[in-house]
């Protein structure tokens, strides 16, 4: 996987401030929280910082494998976060846009990807909050990694 930004370096000096600041400012094409409604808006602003810790982009392998990150590695879990999936009117959207064919050959695609995924989520340390705090924000990702034993997929 080639590593184009900073926040995709396993010991990134950058706080999940910033990392999510360069994810934006990388990524311009993508919704906005302040551009949502508050129930997408949180969903997003969670996703999008489950990107920025896991040290992942958005091609579309890299969103299938968030997924696998956030339902294994965070506390959301996989019954909440396809909820997330099905109920918000944005996601439903993208997944409209991309076509449920491309959706489930990427998914299946991803599946060697997945295993190693739950593998690396099983040795975490502490699950990853959907919900981060503030006090995660102004902490470097490096150090966060380390302390929840996360090894980001190479």
């Amino acid at each position: 996987m080639e590593k184009k930004f900073r926040y995709q370096e396993q010991d990134c000096p950058l706080t999940l401030a910033q990392g999510l600041q360069e994810y934006y400012e990388g990524h311009p094409g993508l919704f906005r929280p302040a551009q949502l409604s508050e129930e997408s808006a949180r969903f997003f602003r969670s996703h999008d910082a489950a990107h920025v810790f896991f040290g992942l982009d958005t091609t579309l392998d890299q969103e299938a494998l968030a997924d696998f990150w956030t339902m294994f590695g965070s506390d959301v879990g996989i019954r909440r976060y396809i909820g997330y999936l099905v109920s918000n009117p944005e996601a439903k959207q993208l997944l409209k846009e991309i076509g449920w064919p491309k959706t489930i050959a990427l998914t299946f695609q991803a599946v060697p990807k997945a295993l190693k995924v739950w593998l690396r989520a099983r040795k975490m340390s502490q699950k990853w909050p959907w919900e981060p705090g503030d006090g995660l924000r102004d902490r470097p990702l490096g150090q966060i990694r380390r302390e929840m034993n996360l090894k980001l997929l190479d």
